[in-house]
């Protein structure tokens, strides 16, 4: 039986999703009347038409405002309490930043009567720290502010373009429905952010650009894979290349010497072999029983990461075209995309009208398969046949998108249109 809260939340998406078509298709021969009509709408009700009116602060006080009011209701209604059926995240990710606070383990925490392993590393528990004075709220804000970022950044990068791009990132269902939904989603908007942050400090020194992003890579451990692609691009590249990882490896080994395996195991070991389900090709292989066993799978998905991260160090004319391939190549070799791993894919929207529109279609089809297919049909009605294609749906879409951006890529030569660190 469908709840209103139900009814509510996939309106809600249904209208953000037609809202980011039309956006796009403004932008074909086919939005033209669409675009006529808009801009007269606006002369209409502002005097002044093509969003000139618009800036980022309006755009981040809306989604602000729509994050606010998502956290209210699930305080109001008990959505974070313990309820029986496991683990609350964002109760773990209190538990996590209240225990640096005490000087106990941050990566094994208590958790709604049971034990909880965080799989972040020490980027994302310093943010844990700011939050958890604040309680269950504080742990909202903050990371509700880490993925709020996206919006000003994507406005910084974005050129003479930004009010459309920031309104296309801000429509995207890979943003506010996706972050505000789970703490979880926000938390992995700490990928995205990352990254622009660190091609935003890169317009101005390599250094520091490529020492915080190796900071901020060990909050998600595969972040270090998209900062090296973009490192690489950088104008002092092997040096840039060479920080990163002394950045990583060096608050890597003191995270290690500090917990030892319980920091280790959760943030590296567990989620390289993770298969609880995927979103991706492996979903519908690990569902069958397809997939074999032991850590081969891990190792050919290490080496093929590893391959796309020495391919566009080589090839890559841009920093987000290389940041773009190789988070588009983590997501089609990783045995465990969940929903809220596609959030990382949000810098792909600054490459032009053709990724935007991949990113639509995985946007679409990653919510269908994860809100429906997934819960419903799959693990309700024992029917997975929809989860299957809508996986081998998804896989099609992030290879054509992984193509058109190498196709990009190499199609740049030496120009950076406006994607430069100078």
């Amino acid at each position: 039986m469908v709840t209103s809260l139900q009814v509510v939340t996939f309106g809600f998406v249904g209208l953000l999703g037609v809202a980011s078509f039309l956006l796009l298709l403004l932008r074909t021969r086919y939005g033209t009347g669409i675009a006529r009509a808009v801009d007269r709408f606006l002369r209409a009700v502002s005097t002044r038409g093509n969003f000139s009116w618009l800036d980022w602060r309006l755009v981040l006080l809306v989604c602000g405002a729509a994050y606010a009011a998502v956290i209210a209701f699930d305080l109001t209604y008990g959505l974070f309490a313990c309820s029986g059926k496991g683990p609350s995240d964002i109760l773990g990710l209190l538990a996590s930043g209240r225990a640096v606070l005490n000087g106990k383990d941050p990566f094994t925490v208590s958790d709604c009567g049971g034990s909880l392993d965080v799989p972040y590393g020490l980027a994302a528990v310093v943010i844990d720290v700011i939050g958890s004075p604040g309680g269950v709220i504080g742990i909202a804000a903050v990371w509700g502010l880490v993925a709020l970022a996206l919006i000003p950044l994507t406005w910084v990068l974005a050129g003479p373009d930004r009010r459309y791009v920031t309104l296309v990132v801000a429509s995207s269902l890979l943003f506010l429905p996706l972050v505000s939904a789970q703490i979880d989603g926000a938390s992995n908007a700490l990928v995205p952010t990352a990254v622009l942050v660190t091609v935003v400090l890169a317009r101005r020194k390599d250094a520091v650009a490529s020492a915080v992003g190796g900071f901020l890579a060990t909050g998600r451990f595969p972040t270090v894979f998209p900062m090296l692609g973009g490192a690489g691009q950088f104008r002092q590249r092997v040096l840039s290349i060479a920080l990163v990882i002394a950045v990583f490896a060096a608050v890597t080994a003191a995270s290690y010497a500090t917990w030892g395996s319980s920091f280790l195991t959760p943030v590296f070991l567990s989620q390289v072999t993770r298969r609880s389900f995927s979103l991706n090709l492996y979903g519908l292989l690990g569902q069958r029983n397809w997939l074999p066993a032991g850590d081969g799978v891990a190792i050919v998905q290490a080496a093929l990461t590893v391959a796309v991260v020495v391919a566009v160090w080589w090839k890559g004319t841009t920093v987000l075209g290389a940041t773009a391939i190789t988070l588009t190549g983590v997501a089609l070799v990783t045995q465990f995309l969940s929903f809220n791993i596609l959030v990382w894919l949000l810098p792909v929207v600054l490459l032009g009208a053709r990724a935007r529109w991949w990113l639509w279609g995985i946007a679409l089809i990653g919510t269908v398969n994860y809100d429906i297919a997934y819960p419903y049909w799959g693990v309700d009605a024992g029917i997975w046949g929809p989860y299957d294609l809508l996986g081998v749906a998804l896989t099609v879409l992030l290879l054509g998108l992984f193509v058109d951006l190498w196709r990009q890529e190499l199609g740049q030569g030496n120009r950076e249109v406006g994607l430069t660190t100078s």
